[in-house]
């Protein structure tokens, strides 16, 4: 049975060792540059279209890479973080601290890449002012504050992250693989803008699928599918 303390405990320990390297603030340092490079061509775009104004919001966002997945840096980041795995004795009690720091890292880098976006448009249009049709745009305050969506998806990356980790045992692999998890439900929920949206569809009527089912199960059956795997992989581990 695992105890809540112990959670803490690990949850805790990893806090610790995530604030004592410095691998952990260049990886922040790279998502707030990455946000940077993402939010440049939108913001381009938004002028050349010749109304800015009405798009502040979607470059601040991120542009087209937002409609694959929101804030895409920043998930991608968070699972960079997330697969770091670290055998500890108490391999349940371990991975659910690790699970519980991933997400506040995730929400972290869902609100300092926002904030990197935010400036970097700030820092775009005003470039732009010597065009007519960037002279008057002005960009609120509050665009620099991250979207409830932007914040579960970044959470939800880091905790994907941690659970690819111990299934594929490599960061290389299961950084991408926690960000195409993340892509993929996010192609499915509704209102989404994903380009991949229609793809999916398809595959799943050509499966035989019943497509709202499954986009509702989805995220469910991804993390409870992961949970049970990572816990049987670490149990067969030994310990160190």
């Amino acid at each position: 049975m695992i105890e809540l303390r112990s959670v803490w405990n690990a949850a805790g320990y990893e806090a610790t060792r995530l604030r004592t390297r410095r691998s952990t603030f260049g990886v922040a340092a790279l998502a707030m540059f990455g946000s940077a490079l993402v939010t440049l061509p939108a913001a381009r775009t938004a002028v050349d279209s010749g109304y800015p104004q009405a798009h502040v919001a979607w470059v601040v966002a991120g542009g087209g890479a937002a409609a694959i997945l929101p804030s895409t840096v920043a998930v991608l980041a968070a699972a960079w973080i997330g697969a770091t795995y670290t055998r500890l004795p108490r391999r349940g009690a371990g991975l659910l601290g690790k699970l519980l720091v991933a997400l506040c890292v995730g929400l972290w880098f869902a609100s300092a890449t926002r904030i990197a976006a935010y400036l970097t448009a700030l820092g775009g249009f005003a470039l732009a002012r010597g065009s007519s049709a960037a002279e008057h745009v002005s960009l609120g305050l509050a665009l620099a504050l991250p979207t409830p969506v932007e914040l579960a998806f970044g959470a939800f990356g880091g905790a994907m992250g941690v659970l690819c980790a111990p299934l594929l045992r490599l960061r290389v692999l299961a950084a991408p693989c926690a960000w195409l998890l993340t892509a993929l439900i996010v192609s499915l929920t509704p209102g989404s803008h994903s380009p991949y949206t229609r793809d999916v569809v398809v595959g799943m009527i050509r499966l035989g699928l019943p497509v709202e089912k499954v986009a509702l199960a989805l995220p469910e059956v991804v993390v409870m599918s992961l949970m049970l795997a990572s816990l049987i992989t670490l149990a067969r581990r030994r310990v160190d």
